[in-house]
């Protein structure tokens, strides 16, 4: 339970001191100094228990029923107002008010009297939390829930003023979300007409009960309130939840209430989540200046919402229509898989040529080192000298990226080898070697030696004086080849990725906005089917879809006036089509007015 605002104009907004004066319309009136606070231990049967809140005109407490063995929370009046029979009066007749109010939307008074000279109200408690609790947590909910509150709110606004009653305060503190997080409840109806009832007991006040943000203009000037006003108040909740900012905001109440008055609010955007037209144009209507252009009752406005929801329902089993697919889906898959495709046959044909590549640099190195030893081994091996190839070897062993090396005769006989124990033995090549070039009488090839460990042998002739009179085979390692064509490919592949992640949301952001706006237009469209020429595009975009918004608002209002002057009245699913009387006259649309006659026929899709 929160209190209404209290404070004067020109204070600062969060700065007012509890229970120091009312915001009246240019005058400050004072309310009585307010008495240090001490909770009680009972009231009246009731045992406190511990504070639930404190307002600038009552306190409010879980207290025990021990009659009824029921725990409940108890709002009394402070003492300094309780000491003025005029506040106290109003509160005890209010109080008796709002105890006649019994729907499932609003919180139940249970009793209402007056104990040790306090007047106070016993009523449920409540599991749950302030809305306006939950909007700071959240700072906007999801529409799914806006509407269900909207939903609720509006029935139960409906039946209080079909009681005659009129909140007043409609605002995110006096609404109380359930610990189901479904049920929402309407609060503090009390204090709603306190002013009222002051003015029936004969103490004249100008005083502008509620609070700022969420005052209808003729609530800030001070005029007559009625239903309507509250249904204002309901508009500015509704975009709060919806957008997670009230629509007006200022430094100071002037500036605040100056916008009220005079400015229009801004259409309802949030990022991602895509508006529906229907709920803007509640919210619209809602927020009129002038009480006569907003809903004329909570009925009325009921209505709309239920069109809402119809909306909505049918947007969803339209999506889910066997056979349809949403723009939005073919896109993203198109796209993400056109990419795909692109960046799949990319990676491949580019990790080929590259590992060609570096296997054709490998391949040339193996080479041209083979015939550099030929050349040096061709004379110890045609003198046969044993000792000097043995030295070669040697020192070949100490190259690093040699791995092996055996020097054959003409007879294929290793005559030097890094393997000491293969001299004298006939060469007969390696059984798992796989040919991959030749190059002349020089051969090169590929071995695994395990599943992470690769050579390449590379096999040429010894020449002397362009005689053949030996081979030389050498082994290097294919490690780093390996390597980096891993790596090549690695980089590929997560460079695809990025590209297609990319693709995919780029794609599926610009396809919901475009999916978002034909949606838009196919719903605008079926209402002018149904006949709703009074609905308009919200204009949110500057481009082809703008112009279609534009273009479309046009057409409906050339056909809203060209209806208006044939006399066909449009009205949600029902057409009101105006007799005129015999002599030509159209007729008054009165209930008294015999000699009217109104026709109303659905119109058929």
């Amino acid at each position: 339970m929160q209190s209404r605002f209290k404070t004067s104009l020109g204070q600062p907004q969060n700065g007012a001191p509890e229970g120091s004066s009312d915001v009246t319309n240019g005058v400050s009136s004072k309310l009585p100094p307010a008495k240090p606070y001490s909770r009680p231990k009972s009231i009246g049967r009731y045992k406190i228990i511990d504070d639930l809140g404190r307002g600038a005109m009552a306190y409010v407490y879980k207290a025990y029923d021990p009659e009824i063995d029921r725990f409940l929370a108890v709002k009394v009046l402070r003492e300094e107002l309780a000491n003025d029979n005029d506040y106290r009066s109003g509160f005890i007749h209010e109080a008796k008010l709002a105890g006649q109010l019994a729907h499932p939307g609003i919180v139940t008074v249970y009793d209402v009297g007056v104990a040790d000279d306090k007047p106070y109200i016993a009523m449920e408690l409540l599991d749950g939390q302030p809305l306006d609790e939950l909007l700071k947590k959240r700072t906007r909910l999801s529409l799914h829930f806006v509407i269900s509150i909207m939903v609720q709110l509006t029935r139960a606004l409906h039946y209080a003023h079909k009681q005659g009653v009129t909140h007043r305060d409609i605002k995110p503190g006096n609404i109380i979300c359930l610990a189901d997080n479904k049920t929402v409840k309407l609060t503090d109806f009390g204090i709603a007409q306190l002013d009222d009832s002051l003015a029936s007991a004969g103490k004249t006040q100008e005083k502008v009960l509620g609070t700022p943000e969420y005052m209808a203009p003729e609530q800030v000037l001070g005029h007559k309130l009625d239903a309507r006003s509250d249904l204002y108040s309901l508009g500015t909740l509704i975009y709060t939840m919806v957008t997670g900012t009230t629509p007006f905001n200022a430094d100071d109440y002037g500036e605040l209430f100056r916008q009220i008055i005079k400015d229009k609010p801004a259409d309802m955007v949030v990022e991602d989540v895509a508006i529906p037209d229907e709920l803007q144009d509640i919210v619209r209507k809602l927020l009129s200046k002038q009480p006569e252009k907003r809903y004329q009752s909570a009925a009325e406005l009921m209505r709309d919402i239920r069109e809402l929801l119809d909306v909505l329902e049918n947007s969803a089993k339209e999506q889910a229509r066997p056979g349809f697919v949403s723009l939005r889906l073919r896109w993203t898959l198109g796209m993400a898989g056109l990419v795909f495709l692109t960046m799949l046959t990319g990676l491949v044909v580019v990790y080929y040529q590259q590992f060609s590549s570096m296997r054709s640099l490998a391949t040339d190195y193996g080479y041209s080192t083979n015939r550099l030893i030929a050349f040096e081994v061709a004379e110890p091996l045609l003198l046969k000298d044993a000792t000097a190839l043995e030295a070669i070897v040697n020192d070949l062993r100490n190259n690093q990226d040699i791995d092996y090396i055996n020097i054959r005769d003409i007879n294929n006989v290793v005559v030097a080898s890094t393997k000491g124990q293969e001299v004298g033995e006939r060469f007969t090549g390696f059984a798992n070697a796989e040919a991959l070039d030749q190059t002349g009488n020089a051969s090169i090839y590929s071995r695994e030696l395990s599943a992470d460990q690769q050579v390449l042998d590379i096999d040429s002739p010894i020449a002397f004086q362009n005689k053949e009179i030996g081979r030389v085979l050498i082994t290097i390692s294919a490690d780093k080849l390996v390597r980096s064509t891993k790596l090549t490919l690695l980089i590929m592949i997560i460079l695809m990725i990025v590209t297609l992640l990319a693709v995919f949301f780029m794609t599926l952001a610009f396809a919901r906005q475009i999916s978002a706006q034909s949606t838009r237009l196919a719903l605008a469209l079926e209402r002018m089917r149904r006949g709703q020429f009074n609905r308009r595009l919200t204009v949110e975009r500057n481009d082809e879809f703008g112009r279609v918004s534009i273009a479309f608002n046009q057409m409906a209002e050339s056909l809203e006036k060209r209806f208006e002057k044939k006399g066909t009245r449009i009205s949600g699913d029902t057409e009101k089509l105006l007799v005129t009387k015999p002599d030509g006259q159209e007729a008054k649309a009165t209930d008294d007015d015999v000699s009217t006659v109104i026709l109303e026929k659905k119109l058929k899709p």
